[in-house]
């Protein structure tokens, strides 16, 4: 598998210590974040919808994006504490795994390639927007990402009961993660058969909490598979060569930095001849590459290809990366001297990553910021326009495509309530704007023609026409 018994290059590691530790101050930060304004996207807006649905026993997954097991677990009993605190509390679990990936990744490098190494990782995921974005929208990708990177770890530390337990928390977030953690649970059970119960457990886990919630709420034990089926517009799977146009959109995602540090694990690699007997670098990059071909070969199957399903290959190059850049300066000036060198070639990467995320980094926590005051501003214009009960009875609310989440949540109906353009009868529009750069969608003549159209509220964000009819 991982492990590698023979050291090749001594660098300095990263101390041990307990796990209570950083996973509070990880908890901590995040609570902290949220002084900031703050609100989810899409995706976790129907995982918190959902959740406050299961706890009144009325399930609804007709509408929205593929279901998603392990986050429903959290935003379960957060919907206990009310409507203002349940996406608080589902933001402070995202952005507490996103900060727990870090550390994990520090670890992880450090482990690998010293302590120059797990600096590097640092800086190049938070100069990556997508690792930030997804964290700071509470996004379930830093959750992800932290529990591959975990499990690798400890797979290398022989805490095999704890790497696959890891491994299938990461299995409830994505399926891809579904085939390397079977063939994980045979090596285990290969071992040691004494473990088959428990791993048969944590595999059974999979398909009942997948299918089983997604029969309860639309009827159709299958309707993850088909929304996954049923991509966006522009979707790779639209492409004439779809697994290709999948592999170009991955070579955007790592950092120029990234790059240079996949490039010298690569030379590393073949310094050491590492395919005669991969080591634990080995191992994830081949983990890594598998994890792309799969990704690649479901977009040939017609799935949707979301950049989000190439993050954690990513992730694990990024680790390999910075693994590989500090050994093989190191490797190159097989002394003290060696230290000093992956030391300031760490630093001259991580300078890139300063810059480089200087670059995009100031736009993307503006637009954060932005959609937060979308969704804080909601609440202004349903109350001007009458309120909740006013609106459901003057006829059926509908607005821009990613924020039909939001607004269901706010109106508390199910996401299949909220239409996407006027229908036949009464009709509430609710016109914003999605992103910072984005236009106001619906179109502001949406109810053009209609005689009973009164402009009900305007807000900062909002504008609130209604069309009540008879």
């Amino acid at each position: 598998m991982l492990r590698d018994p023979r050291p090749r290059v001594l660098l300095p590691t990263v101390p041990r210590t307990g796990l209570w530790l950083p996973v509070a101050a990880c908890v901590a930060l995040a609570a902290l974040s949220l002084l900031r304004p703050s609100a989810p996207t899409y995706d976790p807006w129907a995982w918190i919808i959902w959740g406050r649905e299961i706890l009144h026993l009325d399930l609804n997954t007709i509408d929205g994006p593929s279901w998603k097991p392990l986050p429903v677990l959290f935003t379960t009993p957060f919907a206990l504490f009310g409507d203002s605190a349940a996406p608080a509390l589902w933001l402070v679990v995202a952005r507490a795994g996103s900060l727990g990936a870090l550390v994990v990744a520090y670890r992880l490098a450090s482990r690998l390639g010293g302590i120059a190494a797990g600096v590097l990782v640092v800086a190049l995921f938070l100069a990556s927007p997508w690792f930030v974005r997804h964290g700071l929208l509470g996004n379930s990708e830093g959750l992800l990402i932290l529990f591959v990177l975990w499990a690798v770890d400890r797979h290398l530390s022989g805490r095999h009961g704890q790497a696959f337990a890891l491994a299938v928390a990461a299995g409830l977030l994505r399926p891809e993660a579904w085939p390397f953690l079977l063939l994980y649970a045979l090596w285990l059970l290969w071992r040691d058969r004494s473990r088959l119960p428990w791993l048969a457990g944590g595999l059974a886990l999979l398909p009942i909490l997948w299918l089983l919630p997604e029969l309860w709420g639309s009827g159709d034990l299958w309707r993850a598979s088909e929304r996954a089926n049923t991509p966006n517009p522009n979707s790779p799977a639209f492409a004439e060569f779809p697994s290709i146009a999948v592999l170009g959109r991955w070579a955007l995602l790592p950092t120029p930095p990234a790059w240079v540090g996949m490039g010298a694990a690569l030379v590393l690699g073949l310094r050491e001849r590492a395919w005669r007997r991969p080591g634990p670098m080995g191992g994830m990059a081949v983990l890594a590459v598998a994890w792309l071909v799969l990704v690649m070969l479901m977009t040939e199957a017609g799935y949707s290809g979301n950049e989000r399903y190439l993050l954690a290959p990513t992730a694990l190059l990024y680790v390999v990366g910075a693994a590989g850049l500090a050994r093989l300066a190191a490797r190159l000036v097989p002394t003290r001297p060696g230290r000093v060198a992956a030391a300031a070639i760490a630093a001259l990467a991580v300078g890139g990553c300063v810059i480089w995320g200087a670059d995009r980094l100031p736009f993307l926590l503006r637009d954060v910021r932005f959609q937060a005051k979308v969704a804080e501003d909601l609440d202004v214009a349903i109350a001007r326009a009458g309120g909740r009960d006013a609106i459901l009875a003057c006829g059926t609310p509908f607005t821009n495509e990613f924020l039909v989440q939001l607004l269901a949540w706010k109106l508390k109906v199910h996401g299949e309530r909220i239409e996407l353009e006027p229908s036949a009868g009464g009709n509430v529009m609710f016109a914003a704007r999605d992103w910072l750069g984005g236009r106001v969608d619906p179109p502001l003549d949406a109810l053009e023609g209609r005689r009973d159209r009164e402009l009900a509220a305007k807000t900062a964000h909002w504008r609130v026409e209604t069309a009540c009819g008879a």
